[in-house]
C-alpha cells in the first residue's frame, strides 16, 4: 500500500499566521504532519506522496527533517489557490501504483483508530464519524439501502428528498482508501470531466463516482477524530489530545 497526503491548502480560516503551514499545528511534541507520517510509517506503507502548495519548501524540509523510515515523494500543486482539493488528489493518485490510503492534511485522529481503519476496512472505503445531520459544513455521507455510499453532501443542508431516500451515515472525516483499479478509474473520470471538477472539493466527483462504483463506509465509534478548519476546531482537538496523552 502507498499513501497520499493532501497538504496544498492555505488554511486561512485557522488564523495562525505564526505557523508556516496548517499541518504544523502542535500537539505536545508532535504536529499534525508528524503524526500523519509516523502513522504511515507504523503501517509500513511503501511510500507517502505529499501534495504541496502553500509554503511548499517549508513543508518539504520539515517532512524530510523528521528522518523517518518512510520513503517520501513531493508534488507541487502550483494552482492550489484557484482549484479545489480534487486536483491535488488526482496529482497524488497519478504518482501511485498500488492500493492507496488518502489523508486530508488537516485531520487529527488517535493513531490506533486510523491504523484499525486502514488494516480492517474494505479496499474502497471512507472513514465516517457521527455528525449532526443539520451541520451544513460537514461532508455528509448518504447511504443506499444496501449500506454502500450513494453520495457526499457538503457546504449545504440535505434536502427533504435526500433525507427520505437515503440513510444518513455521518461525516466523512478525511481519510479514505482506494484500490489500484478504483484509483485509476477515478483519475480517468476526473480528466474526462476536468472542467467541471478542477475547482471542486473531492466530495463532488466522489458522489458521481459512487453511482457506478461500490464504495463502502467504515463507521468510527470511538471519539477523538477532528477536522481542523478553525481556531475553535484546533482548540477542541488539542483539549481532547491533552486529556488522552499518548493516544
Amino acid at each position: 500500500m502507498q499513501a497520499v497526503i493532501l497538504l496544498a491548502g492555505y488554511g486561512s480560516r485557522l488564523g495562525r499566521d505564526d505557523l508556516a503551514h496548517k499541518s504544523f499545528l502542535p500537539f505536545g511534541n508532535e504536529t499534525l504532519l508528524s503524526r500523519h507520517l509516523k502513522s504511515l510509517q507504523a503501517l509500513g506503507v511503501a511510500k507517502a506522496v505529499l501534495v504541496l502548495g502553500h509554503n511548499h519548501d517549508a513543508v518539504r524540509d520539515y517532512a524530510l527533517g523528521l528522518n523517518l523510515d518512510l520513503p517520501l515523494e513531493f508534488i507541487d500543486n502550483k494552482v492550489y489557490r484557484t482549484t479545489g482539493n480534487t486536483l491535488s488528489l488526482v496529482l497524488g493518485l497519478k504518482r501511485t501504483d498500488q492500493d492507496v490510503v488518502i489523508l486530508d492534511g488537516d485531520v487529527y485522529y488517535p493513531q490506533e483508530t486510523f491504523l484499525d481503519y486502514v488494516e480492517r476496512s474494505h479496499a474502497n472505503s471512507f472513514a465516517v464519524v457521527s455528525a449532526d445531520i443539520n451541520d451544513a459544513e460537514c461532508a455528509k455521507v448518504l447511504l443506499k439501502d444496501n449500506g454502500v455510499i450513494s453520495a457526499f453532501i457538503t457546504k449545504r443542508l440535505l434536502t427533504e428528498q435526500e433525507k427520505t431516500d437515503y440513510k444518513f451515515g455521518g461525516e466523512a472525516i478525511g481519510f479514505f482508501k482506494l484500490n489500484r483499479e478504483a484509483a485509476s478509474r477515478f483519475t480517468e473520470m476526473y480528466y474526462a470531466n476536468e472542467a467541471a471538477y478542477e475547482k471542486t472539493l473531492w466530495e463532488i466527483p466522489f458522489s458521481d463516482f459512487a453511482q457506478s462504483n461500490e464504495i463502502h463506509f467504515w463507521a468510527i465509534d470511538q471519539p477523538g477524530c477532528f477536522e481542523i478548519d478553525t481556531a475553535e476546531d484546533y482548540q477542541e482537538a488539542l483539549d481532547w489530545s491533552q486529556a488522552h496523552p499518548g493516544v
